[in-house]
């Protein structure tokens, strides 16, 4: 029983002592061995006694055979770093080593930046850094959220390889497969849920994210009312908790009805405000039940093509190609001859994935639908005339911001009334203060998670990602489905760990501290009116609020249990 306690002590610390322990290799594995070995052409570096001069280094270059030495830099010369192609670089080390005159003789090694992404073209990115995507892959980056992508079809290219694509299904009328047989689909799925930090290609807004591909829109890039209201539906039916739309047109009360009843189920729709550049936004993008995205350019202006008007509620970077090529959006998608290829493409399509995606990520913290859309909105930045305007609805995404203000905002609060409510609860049962704190710390971490840790500049981590959320949520990072089962979210784990580690007079406390927390998530749960699976809401409000109070007692009993156990000393 005593490994459930594991997580919470040893996951966050297990990378760091790795990389504290881990030593370089040694000459011996070969790193300065195999510069010395090095054969073939290459460039030589030499680091020359402090006193050489030019005389000298002319002497050195007629002694190694002719070789032209030059300065490593305009500044090396104090230094005495200097440089030269060979053809033989395992000969000239070992020659030039043994020269008076050299204190360092190497092949020339090419070192790296240690950057996250590392895939090759994600310099080429402007859109995704002009979001700040890097905070919302330090917390879970979409895990366990299904968006369902209402396009021509999804196909599983080079740089989707290893993305979670569901079978999905095709709308259209003779064909059978949700793949993608236009380019539109996977492009706009790229860009949600490319597989990022892989070596290969671009990355993508929430690469953890589940994509349900249903099929729309035929080879032309054209589909029917009733086949996109049915696949809307589908979504809704199959779990997608986002539905990106990135496709418009005409008003059509079927399509308006498919989206009102995602919405009453707490589907967050987003959609096109359409290509026209004109004042008059495309449906369903101009639905009030869903979200408008307009597209905006690297240069954080309204792109020339983007409708604007009533219905635009955020703009997110679509790209603008008239400042050249690559103020495109990037992605792979097909390239039209039954292969691949990375293409730029601008657009509100290309706009909307990346609302739909920055969504994902917040539903993936734990967010309900109406706080993702309060968060997404609230921290946009704001663009064109102060405050909510037509052109640029609330302002252009900043993901960054909306993952700060969810951490600092609720995660933080969480964090700090769960500590204050154990650190009354343990004052109160007479514990030193010193304990007391100890509890409440514990208390805070399992309701609020360590919530600053994404707001540190590391790179993303399943340790980062775990210990930032509350415990309770910690099921949906493993993409398990039990995070909101009435089993989980009770009083019955916490009252198992408190039966076996309550007596102790070592995990007592810890004990205590965790059934606090849980009892702040569950209580917290409760007042959000959030529901559970197989409950309804009443009752699930009813469980919540019972099981959660339950916790607190169970806490009190331990923390009775540990001033019975100090008496006794």
């Amino acid at each position: 029983m005593r490994r459930m306690l594991l997580p919470l002590v040893t996951i966050g610390l297990g990378a760091l002592v790795f990389r504290l322990t881990a030593t370089p290799p040694s000459q011996d594995e070969g790193t300065i061995g195999d510069a010395v070995g090095a054969s073939g052409p290459g460039v030589l570096i030499l680091d020359l006694q402090d006193h050489a001069t030019e005389a000298d280094i002319a002497a050195l270059e007629a002694r190694l055979g002719g070789v032209d030495l030059e300065w490593s830099s305009a500044v090396s010369e104090d230094e005495g770093l200097v440089r030269a192609t060979v053809d033989d670089l395992g000969a000239f080390v070992r020659l030039a080593g043994a020269d008076p005159l050299v204190e360092l003789a190497e092949a020339e090694v090419l070192l790296t930046a240690l950057e996250h992404p590392n895939d090759p073209l994600w310099e080429k990115q402007w859109n995704l850094r002009q979001i700040g995507v890097h905070r919302g892959w330090r917390v879970g980056a979409g895990a366990g959220v299904t968006v369902a992508v209402i396009d021509t079809g999804v196909s599983a290219v080079e740089d989707l390889e290893g993305a979670t694509i569901l079978p999905g299904r095709s709308f259209v009328p003779g064909v059978s497969s949700a793949a993608d047989d236009h380019g539109h689909g996977t492009h706009v799925a790229g860009t949600i849920a490319q597989v990022t930090n892989n070596g290969v290609g671009v990355a993508g807004v929430a690469p953890n994210v589940t994509i349900l591909p249903l099929k729309t829109l035929s080879a032309r890039g054209s589909g029917s009312s009733d086949h996109i209201a049915a696949a809307i539906d589908e979504a809704v039916d199959q779990g997608a908790q986002v539905i990106n739309l990135s496709l418009g047109g005409g008003y059509s009360e079927i399509i308006h009805k498919a989206v009102i009843a995602a919405r009453d189920q707490g589907v967050l729709v987003f959609a096109a405000a359409g290509n026209d550049g004109q004042r008059l936004v495309s449906f369903p993008g101009a639905l009030p039940e869903a979200l408008g995205v307009g597209a905006v350019g690297p240069d954080d202006l309204r792109s020339f093509y983007s409708n604007y008007g009533p219905g635009v509620d955020l703009t997110a970077p679509g790209g603008n190609t008239k400042l050249g090529e690559e103020a495109g959006i990037l992605q792979d998608t097909l390239d039209g001859a039954g292969g691949h290829a990375y293409r730029y493409l601008q657009g509100t399509s290309m706009a909307t994935p990346h609302a739909a995606g920055a969504a994902a990520v917040m539903l993936g913290m734990g967010l309900s639908p109406a706080e993702t859309t309060t968060a997404l909105l609230g921290t946009a930045v704001d663009l064109g005339e102060k405050g909510f305007d037509e052109e640029y609805g609330h302002g252009r995404l900043d993901l960054d911001a909306a993952v700060t203000r969810a951490l600092t905002r609720q995660n933080g609060l969480s964090f700090a009334v769960a500590a204050i409510m154990a650190l009354v609860l343990a004052r109160g049962s007479r514990a030193p203060w010193g304990a007391a704190l100890g509890v409440g710390l514990v208390a805070g971490a399992v309701s609020g998670g360590l919530f600053f840790l994404p707001l540190l500049p590391a790179p993303p981590s399943l340790a980062v990602t775990l210990l930032s959320r509350e415990l309770l949520l910690w099921p949906s990072v493993a993409e398990l489905s039990y995070a909101r089962n009435p089993l989980w979210a009770s009083a019955i784990a916490p009252a198992l760990l408190a039966f076996t580690f309550g007596p102790t007079r070592a995990f007592g406390g810890l004990a205590a501290g965790l059934c606090v927390g849980f009892g702040a998530s569950l209580l917290q749960l409760a007042a959000s009116g959030a529901s559970l699976s197989l409950l309804g809401g009443a009752f699930s409000g009813a469980w919540l609020w019972t099981n959660g109070v339950c916790c607190l007692l169970i806490a009190m009993a331990v923390l009775g249990l540990q001033r019975a156990l100090r008496a006794e000393r």
